[in-house]
């Protein structure tokens, strides 16, 4: 299992890309990762528009608020942690959680990588792989799950890949950039995913 203490950085070291807690050093890449015109906008949720200057602004401001902060003022379990690239510590993108009904203990996770130079080689499934299993070792979640759209054949595939179940897919949900998609939930039961990595444990 991870350790990860209220006083402790969060780190969790992979390959080819580990995660770790927000950095100053992060903000000046973040900012040119989330400008208007980079291309992992168009299939991280294109239906949601791309952000205006202000919203931007905003989202930097709250990562270099967290980033400013000590382990131990930090909240448990953080909701949002960089993804770096092993050995160069490189950040390239980003997980997260959020409460689909925080009253009923149901979490929904992201991962996003910003950096389309390294698409395509397997950072999204290990940045995934490395959150899904911290977020169980330090939560009593009975599930987690992400939702995705048939427009983004890569978020399908790295679903399939660790072992998800696709547990509903809303047919011609979306109607999008002249075409109609699915929109897409896969979702893995704590039991299961003991099973699938009972050999590949992070820690």
């Amino acid at each position: 299992m991870a350790e990860y203490r209220d006083a402790t950085p969060l780190a969790v070291v992979g390959d080819p890309v580990g995660l770790r807690d927000w950095e100053p050093a992060d903000i000046a890449p973040l900012r040119d990762y989330l400008r208007p015109d980079r291309p992992w906008y168009d299939t991280n949720g294109p239906y949601f528009g791309r952000p205006t200057a202000a919203e931007i602004a905003a989202r930097i401001g709250r990562i270099e608020s967290i980033a400013g902060l000590s382990a131990e003022e930090r909240e448990v379990p953080r909701r949002s942690v960089a993804v770096v690239e092993t050995g160069s510590d490189r950040l390239v993108g980003e997980v997260s959680w959020y409460w689909e009904s925080e009253p009923t203990d149901w979490r929904r996770m992201g991962v996003v990588i910003y950096d389309e130079s390294v698409w395509g080689r397997g950072y999204g499934t290990e940045a995934l792989r490395l959150w899904t299993d911290l977020l169980f070792s330090i939560t009593d979640a009975l599930r987690l799950d992400f939702a995705t759209y048939s427009g983004n054949p890569g978020m399908l595939a790295v679903g399939t890949r660790l072992g998800f179940t696709e547990e509903a897919r809303f047919r011609r949900a979306r109607r999008w950039s002249g075409g109609v998609h699915d929109s897409v939930v896969f979702g893995i039961l704590r039991e299961e995913w003991e099973s699938v990595n009972s050999n590949n444990k992070i820690g």
